[in-house]
């Protein structure tokens, strides 16, 4: 065990894919209801203890993607990018899971343990799916995936030890490579934005914001990409995530 027993988790996922059915499971009637700063969207908060840890979990709006065009979006971003924020259990539906995983890519690469909660496992099977248990963890750097049931409860306890396992690890690899040129400019950002970010976890999530012209990392770093890029990667990077799926 770390010497803090404490442990902010963060639940992230699509919409509709039985995120919040899941973290009411986990936390049960342990809830605090308030709102976002700044915004009139709940924000849902549960205590449990787990392992000798002390877990603050903290149920995020479904998104599809970490950009910043809805409320929703830049809410769970500026969740998931808080230093606080130690863990993130990604919570997908099993039944559609190619179009989950291009928000998982993106989690990865903020540099924090992500725990996969693979939901609606029950519809998998009812429909004859299969899911290759073995090979989905390697292709996401051998994080943890975990099949769960919200509706009907089941694979909580092996979830909420992949929490405190996987944070006691730290982070995995780096899976997803863009490419030579990307890479190349990619790494030179990096080098210039790495002072920003002390401990360095999502340095290389910014830098791909940076190369996607995100309006809120451009503004938060204005002069980082001269020389290194004139236009928007946006298109090749989106295009590299889909295709890794």
């Amino acid at each position: 065990m770390k010497a803090d027993n404490h442990i902010h988790v963060a639940f992230v996922g699509n919409p509709n894919c039985g995120k919040t059915t899941l973290f009411n499971a986990v936390t049960g009637s342990k809830l605090k209801v308030a709102n976002w700063p700044g915004v009139t969207v709940e924000k849902y908060e549960g205590n449990i203890t787990y392992e000798g840890y002390d877990l603050k979990l903290v149920d995020t709006p479904g998104i599809y993607s970490l950009t910043c065009y809805t409320i929703e979006e830049m809410v769970t971003r500026k969740c998931v990018l808080d230093d606080d924020i130690e863990a993130i259990v990604n919570v997908v539906d099993a039944s559609s899971l190619e179009r989950n995983l291009y928000l998982t890519l993106q989690l990865l690469e903020l540099g924090k343990p992500v725990i996969l909660a693979l939901n609606m496992m029950d519809i998998v099977k009812e429909r004859g799916m299969e899911i290759d248990l073995h090979r989905l963890p390697e292709m996401l750097g051998d994080i943890p995936v975990v099949p769960v049931s919200a509706a009907k409860r089941t694979g909580l306890d092996i979830l909420m030890h992949a929490v405190v396992h996987h944070y006691e690890e730290g982070p995995k690899r780096d899976i997803l490579n863009y490419g030579e040129e990307l890479e190349a400019k990619l790494s030179v950002l990096e080098e210039r934005m790495k002072d920003s970010y002390p401990n360095h976890s999502s340095v290389r999530w910014h830098a791909i914001k940076l190369l996607e012209n995100d309006p809120e990392v451009k503004k938060d770093h204005p002069i980082e990409l001269k020389g290194v890029a004139d236009r928007s990667y946006e298109k090749e990077i989106t295009e590299k995530k889909y295709e890794y799926i």
